[in-house]
């Protein structure tokens, strides 16, 4: 169940503004589509009108001392309750269920008997207020700040809503400032005796991290609470019913690590949805003040207030750099020679911050193909990580050191070719079976530590607990976007087919073995096989020297390209000695 807006709330109840009226003002008559009435008390009269249709249905207006606001504001005042409880009564009268919230009900004890004061305009108290924190006369009042001689400090009373003292902060004006609160009071939120009914109207507050931050901002014409000393969230809960009459709270706590870290908790306690960041150009409101700031530059810093951040979520607006740098024009990414055809359109390429899966049936050459790709991407000096899971890395690098130096391998070309490109291959030493917390740590100390940019896993089944889990499948693969995304690689991810059904076809994507959100999440999906024709021709023995010579070898299938939708196949001559390719 969502939980609903104030504004919400109060829109359903504008849907049946007439039958809402009645029930709160019996005596309120109807003339030209609005209901009249004398007052929010009910008496007789014509001063307070309420629009009961049309655009502005639920909108009222006392003319006789210009009070104003929708039917939920109506509620609270002509029934003298707080807007905790007019939303509660307003929610039950419209048939709405409240979100069960579980947290722990705690109980609290009463704030203790003290001898306070209002300050004397001439005391120190208010001297410190006055001149040090520039706090007016008519703030200090309308907050109730109050002295305790017997503890040498002043009084910050936090009263609910009603008006019932809930708890006390305090702080002394001796060198070593001291603060602290009542014992095992509820954690309330300072503030709620001074915010004007315009809040409640505007269905709008401002959270501070002090009370004579609050303080500042009330005197600034900003209505303001201020959360209970320390970084704890307890007020949330103690608080959720009373602040849910706000649709828009904008948090201004102290500009600096601790007071971004409360932000966070905050507004992620109370709902991102409905939370503004306040950014000042010192520490808190107050330094602001002292520092000659004044409520036009504070009514600036409420307009530019930002949305907090959800991650992975944008506006348009958040992705202006990012849509030109899509339009504009991208050098070619790394591709084999004979897939390259007209950059960007057709052909296919091995761009970054993607995932290719690979597949085909078993001997019809994926690996011979992954290799003769890595050896082309060592060419280019492109540092490469592979798992290759199907066989011990010695018989990966001597395969792969052939294609490179060619079928003259022997003790000197392998040394020097570990040593030409040992730098940019990096691999799992593992045959057999791998964790997938395992391989993704390598990943990143592969990209971290070598830069690697192209990853090869070989293959999807040989990662631990997933070849018959269908949806730790599509996790993994999940994982792997999500890697391939973040640092701007090219996962080239091997998957088994399923067996053919007859002989000497060509496979399909839909073949791949496991959850089909093995293909769906990938972002293209290359298929190797033989020539079909020209393997049924060799398998029943009437292959010529012609035929063999002047047909293709093998098949590289682009089954899907997210980018472009280009698709295609590429016929390949193979060199059997080298282990190369090139285009037929």
């Amino acid at each position: 169940m969502v939980e609903l807006k104030v504004s919400e709330i109060s829109e359903r109840l504008a849907a049946q503004a007439q039958s809402v009226v009645t029930q709160l003002l019996p005596s309120a008559k109807v003339y030209n589509g609005m209901m009249l009435c004398g007052d929010i008390g009910g008496s007789p009269g014509e001063s307070l009108k309420i629009s009961i249709h049309g655009t502005f249905a639920g909108q009222w207006r006392d003319w006789s001392n210009d009070d104003k606001g929708d039917l939920l504001d109506l509620w609270r005042l002509s029934r003298g309750i707080t807007a905790a409880e007019a939303i509660k009564q307003a929610k039950a009268y419209l048939g709405i269920l409240d979100v069960v919230r579980p947290y722990d009900v705690r109980s609290y004890s009463k704030p203790p008997a003290i001898d306070s004061s209002a300050l004397s305009e001439a005391g120190r108290a208010m001297s410190y207020l006055r001149d040090k924190r520039g706090l007016r006369n008519s703030t200090v009042q309308a907050f109730k700040i109050e002295g305790c001689p017997e503890r040498g400090a002043i009084v910050f009373p936090s009263y609910s809503p009603t008006g019932e003292l809930i708890n006390r902060s305090y702080r002394t004006l001796g060198e070593k400032k001291k603060v602290w609160q009542d014992k095992d009071c509820a954690p309330a939120l300072f503030g709620w005796q001074a915010l004007s009914q315009a809040a409640y109207t505007s269905k709008t507050v401002l959270l501070s991290e002090g009370q004579i931050d609050a303080a500042t901002w009330h005197q600034w014409g900003v209505p303001a609470l201020s959360i209970p000393n320390g970084s704890g969230c307890a007020w949330v809960d103690y608080e959720w019913d009373n602040l849910a009459a706000f649709d828009t709270i904008y948090l201004a706590f102290d500009q600096d690590d601790a007071g971004r870290k409360i932000t966070e908790n905050v507004s992620g306690r109370l709902g991102k949805h409905r939370c503004l960041l306040v950014s000042m150009p010192k520490k808190d409101a107050n330094d602001c003040l002292m520092a000659g700031f004044t409520a036009t530059d504070a009514a600036d810093w409420i307009a530019n207030a930002a949305t907090p951040k959800v991650k992975r979520l944008v506006t348009a607006a958040d992705m202006e750099a990012r849509l030109v740098y899509e339009v504009s024009p991208k050098q070619e990414p790394f591709t084999l020679p004979f897939m390259s055809k007209h950059w960007p359109h057709d052909g296919f390429w091995f761009r970054p911050g993607e995932v290719t899966v690979w597949g085909g049936f078993a001997g019809a050459g994926k690996s011979t193909v992954l290799n003769f790709l890595k050896s082309q991407l060592l060419a280019d000096q492109m540092p490469i990580f592979e798992a290759s899971l199907e066989m011990k890395v010695e018989t990966t690098l001597r395969r792969l050191a052939t294609i490179y130096q060619g079928n003259k391998l022997d003790e000197a070309t392998a040394r020097a070719f570990v040593r030409g490109c040992g730098e940019y291959l990096v691999f799992a030493d593992v045959v057999g079976s791998m964790k997938r917390d395992e391989l993704m740590e390598m990943l990143w100390f592969a990209y971290r530590r070598y830069g690697c940019q192209h990853f090869m896993i070989d293959s999807l089944m040989r990662i631990e607990e997933l070849e018959e889990d269908y949806p730790a499948q599509g996790q993994f693969c999940n994982r792997l976007q999500d890697f391939a995304k973040e640092i701007g690689a090219h996962i080239h991810l091997v998957a088994h087919l399923a067996k053919p059904s007859q002989s000497m076809e060509r496979p399909t994507m839909y073949g791949i073995k496991g959850s089909s959100l093995i293909v769906n999440n990938a972002d293209n999906v290359l298929l190797v096989c033989r020539n079909p024709e020209k393997e049924k021709l060799r398998k029943n023995g009437k292959l010529t020297e012609e035929e063999d010579r002047n047909t293709h070898d093998a098949e590289i299938i682009v089954e899907k390209q997210r980018e472009t939708g280009w698709t295609g196949i590429f016929k390949l001559k193979f060199d059997s000695r080298r282990y190369t390719y090139r285009v037929h």
